[in-house]
Formats: C-alpha cells, structure tokens, sequence
C-alpha cells in the first residue's frame, strides 16, 4: 500500500472515529454543550475532508486562496442570519383584516 493511500485510509478510520462521537454526543445529555461539541466535531470532519480528500494540503495557493474566500463568505452568510435572527422582536405582527369586496354597482 502508498504512502498516500494510507493516509487516506487513516483519515477515513478518523472520520468513522469522528462520526461515532457525534451519534454518542447526541445521545448524551450534555445541555447547553450539545450545541457546540456537535459543530466543533463537525467542523474537524469538514477540515479532514478539505485538506485531504480536496486535497488542498498539495494545491496551488491560488486554490488554497479561493476555498478559505469561500468559507469565509459562508460564515459570513452565518454570522449575519445569525444575527438578524437574534436582534429579531418576539412579538407577532398585526394581522391585518381583509379588505372588503364589494360587487359592481353596490356600494
């Protein structure tokens, strides 16, 4: 077996690895942690899967470049429904009645 083929193999095991632990911290009940243990675990899979499946450990920078362009527009994209989600009133808004129709010639 490659060097190269090993390593895949091993990121793959790390990957099963990685799935497994975010079925069981789903299974846990670790409140306010649950959240954020599950983004962390899949943030280190979407890293695994950049860097070695894309391979972008071996691209050119230009490459390198535009996928790091592309996450940060996404987590930009995050970070504003995020926070307009957040600044966002609790009250519904005002049903407003349907407006009378009245036939032709009446009224």
């Amino acid at each position: 077996m490659r060097k190269e083929e090993r390593s895949l193999l091993w990121v793959w095991i790390a990957l099963l690895a990685l799935l497994a632990a975010s079925t069981g911290s789903a299974l846990l009940r670790l409140g306010t942690w649950n959240g954020p243990l599950g983004l962390a675990i899949a943030a280190v899979k979407a890293g695994l899967v950049l860097w070695f499946f894309m391979r972008l450990r071996s691209a050119h920078s230009l490459v390198r470049l535009v996928a790091m362009a592309g996450l940060l527009a996404l987590a930009a994209l995050f970070i504003l429904s995020g926070s307009d989600y957040a600044t966002r009133s609790l009250a519904p808004a005002p049903v407003q009645a349907p407006a009378q129709i009245t036939p032709w010639g009446r009224g």
